[in-house]
């Protein structure tokens, strides 16, 4: 089998590379799979084996699939692939993507994860890790997830999310009947959550240290972009530029953000380019968030408590800010041209 237009041996800039190489399958013992029973197959539970599995054409799958105890993986789409679950649902167990759990030196790469539109009802996301380690997610499009698109909670730690793309292609669900005084689920679009609970520190403090490095949160996204509880999160020449956002990045109980040379374009009027901790919840008033040589945001540093600014432990070079909407546009996404050649 021969795999044409990928580099199987890059490394991640960020999370994913301290401590550890995240370097997944490494191309070993190849295998291609084209239905959801062919995926089950090779993610048996426990298995860490070193293995590159590469998805073909669009496989869907009926709910959330728990990946659980899996180590040495890569996952790579094939040009034109995707993982779908996009029918509409009020049964949370058939709601959802995948899941990984307790897993470790996993790469997801150039998949396109389909989902059925925004409610948040109980339901699943996209993609999720709980108790994960040492992932990188890169050149995946995220688009309506039901709940979220991405999520990391959990004690997950080491992560690096690169060249991603979040996004919503529907409206969002209608209100149903017994909601009508419930707003919280009129306009769930919200992308991305790490740290699901304050009251998570005994599994999350001091872990869920994120890079997301140029991703693009684009038309669609309303909030959550991300929004952090715990994590020592590296924004990394990320680009903005949903038109209907409320927020762009949450900073919750003891987070700790550096937005690196970022840009913001296409910004709603009454936009908050960040927002933190309610007020009224004073024992969970515990975070840091800066902002640094960002297109469209000021310098800045705003902090609650007594924890210092984090500084990225890891080698980087940031791009400058104004040409940062040009190089995500081009690059973001399920956009790397991998074939099979026969």
């Amino acid at each position: 089998m021969l795999i044409m237009g990928i580099q199987l041996f890059a490394q991640p800039v960020g999370w994913a590379s301290v401590d550890f190489v995240t370097d997944g399958g490494r191309g070993e013992n190849p295998v291609v799979v084209s239905s959801f029973e062919e995926l089950k197959k090779v993610l048996k539970r426990g298995d860490t084996t070193r293995q590159t599995i590469y998805l073909k054409g669009r496989i869907d799958v009926p709910g959330l699939f728990h990946v659980r105890d899996v180590q040495n993986k890569s996952i790579i789409g094939l040009s034109g692939s995707v993982l779908a679950n996009d029918k509409y649902t009020l049964s949370k167990d058939s709601t959802g993507i995948l899941a990984l759990e307790n897993c470790k030196n996993i790469i997801l790469q150039n998949i396109t994860f389909k989902g059925p539109g925004a409610f948040d009802r109980d339901a699943s996301d996209n993609l999720s890790m709980s108790h994960a380690e040492h992932i990188w997610v890169d050149h995946c499009d995220f688009q309506d997830g039901m709940d979220g698109n991405f999520d990391c909670n959990q004690g997950s730690d080491y992560i690096t999310v690169s060249y991603c793309r979040f996004r919503y292609l529907r409206q969002p669900w209608p209100k149903l009947a017994d909601d009508q005084n419930d707003d919280h689920n009129s306009d769930h679009r919200f992308s991305n959550l790490l740290g699901s609970s304050d009251r998570e520190g005994a599994r999350s403090a001091g872990k869920l240290r994120t890079t997301f490095d140029h991703c693009w949160w684009d038309e669609g996204c309303r909030m959550r972009m991300p929004f952090v509880r715990f994590g020592q999160v590296h924004l990394l020449n990320c680009l903005y530029s949903s038109s209907v956002a409320l927020t762009y990045i949450q900073a919750r109980y003891q987070s700790n953000i550096l937005v690196d040379a970022c840009a913001f374009v296409n910004m709603p009027k009454d936009i908050h380019i960040y927002q933190t901790s309610a007020k009224g919840r004073e024992g969970y008033r515990d975070y840091n968030i800066r902002f640094h040589h960002c297109l469209g945001a000021k310098d800045m540093e705003e902090r609650h408590g007594n924890t210092p600014y984090f500084t990225p432990p890891y080698r980087y070079a940031a791009e400058n800010s104004s040409l940062v909407e040009k190089a995500v546009k081009a690059s973001a996404g399920a956009t790397l041209n991998i074939r099979l050649d026969h």
